[in-house]
């Protein structure tokens, strides 16, 4: 074989080789994110925390028994009923009204569901508990993309604690489902933020959120890409397409570099 052929020989293997390397570095490379949605609850805010001292302070303020067993109790019927209301099987004032109706039921308390539904919601609309150091990854995600908030949470509670931080004016945009007319995971929800954001593209677009019910199937209904906020560790399900997964905000920016 002369010289020329093993040159050309080489040449072309050499060409495949590069084929191959620069089809693996585009089938691996992270996508172009050029817009956030951010969860409130879970994400931004510590519920948990604002939901116990918010308990607390309505029971006491009506008179009724705050144990132990109060807390985990509630929890459990109000997650019951926003999995409904997602599903739009139960209205938002059905919801304000049902958790505490159940919740008094499981703990046989003769209580007013009713009564205590604005007692509760003042409370817990005085409790803007922001995870650690979410302000400073706020703050250094919104030099990089456009940050929009989206919540399933009540408005009379979100608006006075999200207006407690500096969250705010960071963002381009605040969407509470109470306002929008739908809930996450409806994609009709995710249709109003880019309708009154024609210029944004679903394909460079990512929802960051904790629940995998509202959030993430969310932004699988939305058809755009989906981050996992998962504090606590949990198995990753299957089936459900997750892009990304961070245990906590603050590593959100460096997940996406």
């Amino acid at each position: 074989m002369g010289w020329f052929s093993v040159l050309l020989l080489s040449l072309l293997f050499l060409g495949v080789v590069g084929g191959v390397v620069t089809v693996l570095c585009f089938s691996t490379a992270k996508p172009i994110i050029h817009t956030l949605l951010l969860d409130a609850d879970g994400t931004l805010f510590d519920f948990d925390r604002a939901e116990q001292t918010a308990l607390q302070v309505a029971f006491t303020a009506m008179g009724y028994p705050y144990t132990e067993e109060t807390l985990p109790l509630y929890h459990e019927k109000n997650q019951a009923c926003w999995k409904r209301l997602e599903q739009g099987e139960i209205t938002r004032d059905e919801l304000k009204v049902l958790r505490f109706r159940d919740t008094f039921q499981a703990l046989g308390i003769e209580g007013d569901p009713e009564g205590i539904v604005p007692v509760y919601e003042g409370a817990l609309g005085q409790c803007g508990f922001l995870y650690d150091g979410v302000v400073e990854a706020v703050m250094s995600l919104s030099k990089k993309y456009k940050l929009i908030l989206v919540t399933n949470g009540i408005k009379a509670v979100q608006e006075p604690r999200l207006y407690q931080t500096p969250i705010p004016e960071y963002l381009d945009g605040i969407y509470i489902s109470e306002d929008v007319g739908y809930a996450k995971p409806s994609p009709k929800f995710f249709d109003r933020v880019f309708a009154d954001f024609p210029k944004l593209k679903r394909s460079q677009t990512m929802i960051v959120g904790d629940s995998l019910s509202g959030d993430i199937a969310g932004g699988i209904n939305a058809r755009i890409r989906t981050c996992w906020v998962n504090r606590n560790g949990d198995p990753r399900p299957e089936g459900l397409s997750i892009d990304l997964e961070v245990d906590d905000i603050k590593h959100l920016e460096r997940a996406l570099q």
